[in-house]
């Protein structure tokens, strides 16, 4: 072979290197993708409090955010250079949508941990979840090995009833599903009509469809409508939180006081981190003049999520006011 040919070769093979490279940094920063997607977990062991899965990518978190996640427990480990990408990555999608996002980093390859702070970190991270209020995703990146075992730990605490949580990747879901989450994206986007034609293009509705009519009611301020949404919701199998806390707001602009407050109590019972609620509940302690009562709860919500403006408002409001003489 002469040095000509030779180093055609060794060219094509230094490009083939350099491609092959290429497409493996693309499979690991896409998680969901079509190589990955065989390996990643399929359906999460979920409870009301803890769902476990693999990496969210967007359409996983437009999903988590629907289904009333607050915060998300990642076991990325950082120090993995594809991980740390995709842990930014996930940071900044959290924000946009208002949930918090913590990290413990657990070193694990095929199922294989590597690292001294595994055991510790899992241990952490398990404590959070159980100390932080609200619902919080816990992952790593397929979903297997380092969430499954903080779910070992959370499990030797305590059982808890169970459901099923699936993924948002697209050949996964449903028409009716597939329907609801074009018709969240719509009302995310305030286009309220557009939203309502999806949620309709597949029927029946079901539970998170009724849930996402009753809102889109509430923003188009026909709250009778908005409140049958959320009534048929709580009716229906499993209710959770959202469409008791949902019926409350729309009773609440009724100025039915009592009947808001029974939906937000329904609500705190299932859910009792549910901040929408509380600050729902404190609305009514407000407006029936339990000034005290509302500023205890207030000040609860406002230690846990200090940044929330309506909260910090309507805390200064009930400081500020004097209570109805009978």
């Amino acid at each position: 072979m002469n040095k000509s040919t030779r180093n055609k070769w060794l060219a094509l093979i230094a490009i083939l290197a350099v491609a092959g490279f290429a497409a493996g940094v693309w499979v690991l920063l896409n998680p969901a993708s079509f190589v990955v997607q065989p390996w990643r977990a399929q359906q999460s062991i979920t409870s009301a409090r803890f769902v476990f899965g693999p990496y969210p990518v967007q359409a996983d978190m437009d999903r988590l955010k629907d289904e009333g996640v607050t915060t998300i427990i990642s076991l990325l480990n950082p120090k993995v250079p594809y991980e740390a990408v995709l842990l930014e990555e996930e940071k900044k999608r959290a924000a946009k949508l208002g949930i918090e996002v913590h990290n413990f980093p657990m070193g694990s390859i095929l199922g294989q941990r590597f690292g001294e702070d595994y055991e510790r970190n899992s241990r952490a991270a398990a404590e959070t979840a159980i100390n932080t209020p609200g619902t919080v995703y816990i992952h790593c990146y397929l979903g297997l090995h380092r969430a499954a075992n903080v779910r070992d730990y959370l499990e030797k605490h305590g059982t808890v009833d169970t459901r099923q949580f699936e993924g948002s990747v697209q050949h996964d879901r449903t028409p009716r599903q597939l329907a609801n989450e074009r018709g969240r994206r719509l009302f995310r986007q305030q286009q309220y009509d557009a939203a309502l034609r999806e949620l309709h293009s597949v029927q029946p509705l079901d539970y998170s469809a009724y849930v996402a009519q009753g809102w889109i009611r509430l923003r188009q301020e026909h709250n009778d409508l908005a409140r049958d949404s959320f009534h048929t919701a709580s009716l229906m199998p499993n209710p959770r939180s959202d469409a008791s806390s949902g019926l409350g707001f729309a009773l609440l602009r009724l100025e039915d006081l009592e009947g808001a407050r029974a939906a937000f109590e329904q609500a705190l019972k299932l859910s009792p981190g549910d901040n929408d609620a509380g600050q729902g509940m404190a609305q009514v302690l407000y407006r029936q003049d339990r000034l005290d009562e509302a500023r205890v709860l207030l000040e609860q919500l406002h230690e846990e999520v200090p940044e929330n403006p309506e909260v910090t408002a309507l805390l200064e409001r009930v400081r500020n006011a004097q209570p109805v003489v009978q």
